[in-house]
């Protein structure tokens, strides 16, 4: 897969819309004033639903989680889209580097300046796409290379085909071999999630798929052990599996939408985080070279 067009791929961009407005719902900070900005300047027609806030509000939290037990202060965010994850961190003293298409980096820098005044010098907004080895290189300039890096993202790998899924594993493997560090992401749906999805938000998919011609279910992993697979296969051979489940008593979106429990687990059911490692005794490292 040589020619990547960033256009076949703007289709998803969208959606960072889609998952900002259920935010709002939560208490994750900057959330309503990003979204407030995107209701102000974008045009974008999506479809809105705050039933999504308790599954973003969970994969936020349980990523910052695992993030926060690490010993590693430097993050690539792949996809970041509209989150303020980057924003927070940075003032935390990490060391962070946002990488999204061209329209939603633009934007990004627009949010930020207007709800910050100023980008602190520790986060970077980068253009790019996650299926270029050089957008890769890219962001690497802005890495520490004596220090580990994070790999996060949550909301790309769905929108893929397998192929496309492959060429982004074999970029942050490439990466990691490199620097050393971990890829977290949420973004392995198995096809049981989008399933329950389905049941718990009827039409959200297909509205979904209309807006990015994507989101194909068969695009989807069909268990836990076709991600450990497929994975495997790339050299990501640690691989820790955690469930949303995990942060269901911290979910402020709940309360505020007035959610009972069984439905929560319902919304939540199926959906993970997984951590993937590689291992630093691998002698020979295979590269694909994507311009």
């Amino acid at each position: 897969m040589e020619n990547i067009d960033d256009k076949n791929y703007e289709t998803i961009s969208p959606t960072a819309i889609v998952t900002s407005y259920p935010r709002t719902f939560t208490d994750i900070p900057y959330e309503k004033e990003i979204y407030n900005w995107l209701n102000k300047n974008c045009k974008e027609e999506v479809t809105l639903n705050k039933m999504l806030a308790p599954e973003l509000e969970a994969r936020y939290k349980l990523t910052n989680i695992i993030l926060n037990k690490l010993n590693i202060s430097q993050v690539l965010e792949l996809a970041s889209g509209y989150t303020s994850r980057g924003l927070i961190y940075s003032k935390k003293g990490y060391n962070y580097i946002e990488m999204d298409l061209e329209n939603v980096s633009k934007n990004k820098i627009k949010i930020l300046k207007s709800i910050n005044n100023s980008i602190p010098d520790n986060l970077h907004i980068i253009s790019g796409n996650a299926l270029r080895k050089n957008n890769f290189d890219k962001c690497k300039k802005y890495l520490k290379v004596s220090e580990p890096v994070a790999v996060i993202n949550e909301g790309l790998l769905r929108y893929l085909t397998f192929e496309e899924k492959r060429i982004v594993a074999q970029n942050v493997y490439n990466l990691l071999s490199e620097f050393g560090g971990v890829w977290i992401t949420c973004d392995v749906t198995p096809k049981k999630f989008i399933q329950n999805q389905d049941k718990n938000l009827p039409d959200f998919n297909k509205k979904l798929s209309d807006v990015t011609s994507r989101n194909n279910i068969n695009d989807r992993f069909e268990d836990i052990n076709h991600i450990r697979e497929f994975f495997g296969e790339i050299g990501f051979n640690n691989i820790e599996i955690h469930k949303f489940n995990e942060v269901k008593e911290e979910l402020y979106s709940v309360n505020e939408l007035g959610i009972v429990d069984e439905h929560v687990e319902k919304l939540l059911d199926d959906a993970i985080v997984a951590v993937m490692r590689i291992s630093w005794n691998i002698k020979k490292i295979k590269y694909i070279y994507i311009k």
